[in-house]
C-alpha cells in the first residue's frame, strides 16, 4: 500500500489507525512502521526509521519470515504473533487472546472428560448388571444408583467446570459422602487389590455435595491407581479450628516435595504413572477446595505420600492452613 491519493498526514493517520502491526522495508532497512507495530515490538516508531530490520525485530525468526516469505505463528515478548511477509512489508497480528481462549476451551474439555468419566462408568456398570436376572431388591438398588449418577452427570454438565458456577453449599455428613465415593470406586479398588481403611468421626461439613464427592473420588482413585497394588489406602478426617482436614495416605514411594506441588498444576503427571490420564485430578481438587474456602496440599511421608484438603465445618467458611 502506498500513499497514492492520500496526503501525507491522511496516510499517516490511516497507517497508525491499523489494528495490526505493519512494517515497511526497503533495502533491508525499516522505512516506516505504524503504532501497532511499535507496541508489539516495543520500539519507538520514529526512532526505528532507517534502522536495519533485524535491529527493530530483534528476533531472527521474524527476520526469516520476511526474507523467505510465507506466514508463521510464534511467541515473542510475551505475546503470540502471526507474522506474514510481502516483498516490501511485514504484517504482525497479535493473536494472544485468541490462543488463550483456545487454551481455555481445551482446558474446559479436559476437565469435563476427567469429571464425567466416573458417573458415566457407574451408569454403564449398573446397566450391565441389569441385563442379568436379579432379585427385585437388587434391581431397584442398581436402578437407584444409575438414576443418582445420571442426575450428578446432568449437574456436572450444568456446571461445565469448577469455575463457572458458585458451589451449592449445604450441610453434609462427611461419612455419607465418603461411603458413596467408596461404592463408586469399588471396581478400581478391586482391580488394584487395594484395601481402604478409614478413620472418620461423625462430622457435618459445609460444602457442595457433588464437588465434595469429586474431591474424594479424585484423591482415593489417585492413591489406588498410582500407589502400589495390593496396598492399603488410609483416609482420615479431623476437625482443626473451623475446618475439617481430610487426608488420604498411600504406601507408595515418597515423592520429592517440589514434585508433589507441581502435580497440582494443570496436566501435570507423576514420573511413575501406571495409566494414561489427563493430569487434572489434583488441579481440580485444589480448585474446588479453594472455592469453598479451603485448601489442598500434598507432602511425602517416610513410607508413602499424603494428599489432603480442608472443608468448612457446618456453618463456617473460614480456611485453615495445611498441616506442617
Amino acid at each position: 500500500m502506498d500513499a497514492s491519493g492520500l496526503g501525507a498526514e491522511a496516510f499517516g493517520d490511516w497507517f497508525d489507525a491499523l489494528d495490526d502491526g505493519l512494517i515497511l522495508v526497503r533495502g533491508g532497512r525499516v522505512v516506516r512502521l505504524n503504532a501497532a507495530a511499535g507496541r508489539l515490538l516495543e520500539v519507538d516508531p520514529e526512532a526505528a526509521v532507517g534502522v536495519p530490520l533485524i535491529g527493530v525485530l530483534r528476533d531472527h525468526r521474524l527476520e526469516t519470515v520476511f526474507c523467505e516469505g510465507g506466514e508463521v505463528e510464534l511467541e515473542t515478548r510475551g505475546r503470540v504473533l502471526r507474522a506474514k511477509a510481502t516483498p516490501t512489508s511485514l504484517l504482525l497480528r497479535d493473536i494472544t487472546e485468541a490462543r488463550r481462549a483456545q487454551e481455555s476451551a481445551r482446558e474446559l474439555l479436559a476437565v469435563l472428560s476427567h469429571e464425567l468419566r466416573t458417573p458415566a462408568t457407574a451408569i454403564r456398570s449398573s446397566l450391565e448388571a441389569l441385563r442379568y436376572p436379579l432379585p427385585e431388591e437388587q434391581r431397584e438398588r442398581f436402578l437407584a444408583h444409575a438414576e443418582a449418577e445420571t442426575e450428578r452427570l446432568v449437574r456436572l454438565l450444568d456446571d461445565l467446570t469448577v469455575d463457572v458456577k458458585p458451589p451449592r453449599l449445604r450441610s453434609l455428613a462427611l461419612r455419607e459422602v465418603l461411603a458413596r465415593a467408596e461404592a463408586l470406586l469399588e471396581d478400581t479398588f478391586e482391580a488394584h487389590r487395594v484395601r481402604l481403611k478409614t478413620d472418620v468421626p461423625p462430622l457435618m461439613v459445609w460444602a457442595d455435595a457433588d464437588k465434595l464427592l469429586q474431591v474424594l473420588i479424585n484423591l482415593l482413585e489417585n492413591a489406588a491407581i498410582h500407589g502400589p497394588d495390593g496396598a492399603t489406602v488410609h483416609l482420615s478426617a479431623r476437625p482443626v479450628g473451623s475446618m475439617v482436614q481430610v487426608v488420604v495416605r498411600d504406601e507408595g514411594t515418597p515423592l520429592p516435595q517440589g514434585g508433589i506441588e507441581r502435580l497440582f498444576e494443570p496436566h501435570a503427571r507423576g514420573r511413575r504413572v501406571k495409566v494414561k490420564g489427563t493430569g487434572l485430578g489434583l488441579y481440580i481438587v485444589r480448585s474446588i477446595a479453594q472455592r469453598w474456602g479451603g485448601q489442598a496440599w500434598g507432602r511425602p511421608l517416610p513410607s508413602g505420600n499424603e494428599f489432603g484438603f480442608s472443608v468448612p465445618l457446618k456453618g463456617s467458611a473460614q480456611a485453615s492452613e495445611p498441616p506442617r
